[in-house]
């Protein structure tokens, strides 16, 4: 098996809330079509960066990037960004569910609506391929016009998932997606992501060690705003190459 292709390529990233240093000297490589865990204690920076990944951060008052980031080669954080087009590109699917108060269509039609994306598929389709895409389609087919907030919270965790599916992203980022679930709900968005890896590349925040060991091919550990350990997964949890690492996810730290 070849080399995986480079997504993102991280370089020297400093960021700040105001005077306050969040991430310090981070430099990473994101694979193409592989899942990318990261794992640390609470208030340890992994949200923060993965917001950097689409600037969901810019919407913060002082809030500032310094270094690289380089999606597909380009860098960001240039000045005159399209940010709408990069987060068209680098979907978001957050910590809790939240659907829009509209029907279940109506949430999967919204992105592309908006958009305007080709019609060389109808939204019908889309919204359909997007639900498949997702794991909800037979769940919801006959109730296409209901409210998604009468959905299960694993079933509106996997409509936000088609949501962002529907606008036809390269990268899909997410926080914590299954702190909010229960164990059924939670191994099916495992499930999910296992078959989504194979057309998007995939960034996980998660407090959930074996989620991590389970799910990712890539694994790093965060701590204070510091990229302490990053490597294949297999290889931080079974011989990390850092004491503070092996610590951490054999639970004697953190």
């Amino acid at each position: 098996m070849g080399q995986a292709e480079i997504k993102f390529l991280i370089e020297d990233l400093d960021f700040f809330y105001g005077s306050f240093k969040a991430l310090e000297n981070i430099s990473m490589e994101i694979a193409e079509r592989e899942i990318t865990a990261l794992i640390g204690p609470s208030g340890c920076g992994k949200s923060t960066f993965l917001r950097c990944l689409n600037r969901m951060n810019d919407t913060i008052p002082k809030a500032r990037a310094e270094g690289k980031i380089l999606l597909d080669g380009e860098d960001i954080q240039t000045p005159g960004l399209d940010v709408a087009v990069l987060r068209r590109r680098v979907g978001m699917v957050f910590q809790k569910p939240n659907p829009f108060p509209q029907s279940i269509f109506e949430n999967v039609a919204f992105g592309p609506q908006v958009l305007g994306l080709d019609q060389s598929i109808r939204l019908p389709e889309r919204v359909e391929q997007s639900l498949r895409r997702a794991a909800l389609w037979e769940d919801v087919k006959d109730h296409l016009r209901d409210s998604a907030l009468g959905l299960s919270l694993g079933q509106q965790q996997r409509l936000c998932i088609a949501r962002v599916l529907a606008v036809e992203p390269e990268v899909i980022l997410m926080d914590e997606p299954c702190s909010a679930l229960d164990p059924i709900a939670t191994m099916r968005i495992e499930e999910l992501m296992h078959e989504l890896v194979s057309e998007f590349t995939i960034v996980i925040v998660t407090h959930n060690m074996q989620q991590a060991a389970r799910v990712s091919n890539k694994t790093g550990l965060f701590w204070l705003g510091k990229l302490i350990e990053f490597d294949d997964t297999k290889k931080i949890f079974t011989r990390p190459a850092n004491k503070q690492t092996e610590d951490y996810v054999t639970g004697r730290m953190g």
